[in-house]
């Protein structure tokens, strides 16, 4: 995909989300911290934030995979860090993964995925990491931990590097489609109910080159998108097919 077909395609969902935006916000989650530590109450929070190691691997032919493994320390409502047990008494822990393509077009290096999956889990003992540094394969201490959430479709991504006026600019955002609960995460994400929904994770990253193998740390948030019904697409459908055919003719 070009940079202009990349930017033609954002232009139009940016036209959407304006009408979508009424439809599926980021949606506000309460978690009982009982259930992760025995102690503590219940948090209601919008946004968990937290930081990744993340290994990208480029063939040279223009396609990519990509592992990471992300540790959550701050809960958020709005602009507010919240003061919880999370990172202290307990922590969270997700691993996402993606293959795709990539490619450069100027000064901007971009990749985006065709498939991954993002899966979220609870670590009692707050003792979960990478035994050996930037190894992504060597997370360790997982014997007692929980799977929370899962999803294993991907949903609209982009992530890009390019530098501005001396200075590099940096970000991905990728939504993972269908996310859902297990029984125990039921019991630690208590509202709202039921809970499936789109996960967005987004953040940034090192700077990239689109060749071999590297490793890439960055800051990343996870959010929940409360999606709208079938037939409330459909009519949102309806609108980017308009801009659509608008942006055919004005070409």
């Amino acid at each position: 995909m070009k940079i202009k077909n990349l930017v033609k395609s954002l232009a139009l969902t940016t036209g959407l989300a304006a009408s979508f935006s009424s439809y599926a916000d980021f949606v506000e989650f309460t978690v009982d911290e009982s259930y992760a530590s025995g102690n503590g109450s219940t948090v209601v929070a919008d946004k968990i934030n937290g930081g990744y190691v993340e290994r990208l691997t480029f063939d040279g032919a223009g396609n990519f995979t990509a592992s990471a493994f992300a540790t959550f320390g701050q809960f958020f409502s709005g602009n507010n860090s919240l003061n919880s047990g999370l990172n202290n008494e307990y922590s969270l822990y997700a691993t996402f993964q993606a293959e795709g393509t990539t490619g450069t077009q100027g000064n901007v290096e971009f990749f985006e995925g065709n498939t991954g999956g993002f899966q979220i889990f609870l670590d009692r003992n707050n003792d979960t990491g990478l035994a050996v540094e930037d190894d992504i394969d060597s997370i360790s201490n997982t014997g007692d931990d929980v799977l929370l959430g899962m999803s294993d479709m991907i949903g609209e991504n982009l992530g890009t590097s390019t530098t501005i006026n001396g200075k590099t600019v940096t970000a991905f955002d990728f939504d993972f489609m269908d996310f859902s609960l297990t029984a125990e995460g039921d019991q630690y994400f208590v509202s709202p109910m039921p809970f499936s929904m789109m996960v967005t994770v987004n953040g940034d990253f090192d700077t990239f080159n689109t060749s071999g193998e590297q490793i890439t740390r960055g800051d990343v948030s996870a959010q929940f998108v409360d999606v709208p019904e079938p037939s409330t697409l459909a009519v949102l459908g309806l609108g980017l097919l308009g801009l659509g055919a608008t942006g055919r003719r004005k070409s």
